[in-house]
């Protein structure tokens, strides 16, 4: 009889304790004191934002307080790490993680902390543990196709596919080398993953130009901003080839040898193929 007293008594006090929603980057509905959440993969130097409501369970526990919380604040984090709480009575409340740029890859463990300024409400504060996986494999990327055929001084176009299986959203650059000359570079940010087995997924194309006759083996690389560390790259193939267009165009550059006669011919040419092409 005690004892189911002694159950009845913690139950009770459960549902009438204040509790956090977790929104970002995974979801937690109910967290209570000393609960654990695992939200998820992050790479040295990135950033991770942590999400939560300002909703909570009222003093009296017969309630929904929508403005309980005033603020999350991080603590105990590992040596090199940077955070800045969330501002004071923002909705929703977003607490700013970054791991340090030269962590080594594992799992490790800090504290958020939803805060009732001043115990207005007589929340008090609640305290949570959370867990996450740094490693510099958190995405993965796709090109296709992987043989492209463009005329000489005309783009090849690729289409890059990265997928972000992180905990943070971020910004890669997408780069390639082989080609002469050719230092182009293209930027995408990719949001993060809500649930890591769906990684968020972002397609853009990328565009390659040779100004000479040849078949290159070239290397298409994808790197975070955040960090050298997270990279990756994929061998893909350029055919450049003599076109009509191309041949078109090059009269614009002058001939090298060529009947007086046929001079007003190529410079008609020259003219209406910038116009036209």
């Amino acid at each position: 009889m005690r004892g189911s007293v002694f159950v009845f008594f913690i139950l009770m006090v459960a549902a009438n304790a204040a509790y956090l929603n977790v929104k970002e980057p995974v979801p937690y509905e109910g967290r209570l004191e000393n609960d654990t959440i695992f939200i998820g993969t992050a790479g040295p130097g990135q950033t991770v934002y942590l999400v939560a409501e300002r909703a909570t369970i009222d003093a009296t526990g017969e309630k929904i307080n929508y403005v309980g919380w005033d603020t999350l604040a991080v603590e105990d984090v590992p040596p090199g790490w940077i955070v800045e709480d969330s501002p004071l009575y923002e909705t929703p409340m977003k607490a700013k993680i970054r791991i340090a740029a030269d962590a080594a890859d594992g799992e490790y463990t800090f504290k958020a902390k939803a805060v009732d300024e001043g115990s207005y409400d007589s929340l008090g504060n609640l305290t949570i543990n959370v867990k996450v996986t740094v490693s510099k494999e958190v995405f993965s990327i796709d090109v296709s196709p992987y043989e492209v055929e463009a005329g000489v001084g005309q783009p090849a176009v690729y289409y890059v596919d990265i997928e972000n299986a992180g905990a943070a959203s971020d910004t890669f650059r997408i780069t390639s080398s082989g080609v002469p000359a050719w230092t182009f570079k293209k930027e995408v940010l990719v949001s993060h993953a809500i649930d890591v087995t769906s990684p968020a997924r972002k397609t853009v194309t990328y565009e390659v130009v040779s100004e000479e006759e040849n078949r290159i083996e070239m290397t298409l690389n994808v790197t975070s901003l955040s960090s050298d560390q997270i990279s990756k790259g994929l061998k893909i193939v350029l055919v450049a080839e003599p076109s009509l267009v191309s041949d078109y165009k090059a009269t614009g550059h002058g001939l090298l040898v060529s009947p007086l006669i046929e001079s007003p011919i190529y410079s008609l040419i020259a003219f209406f193929s910038k116009l036209l092409l």
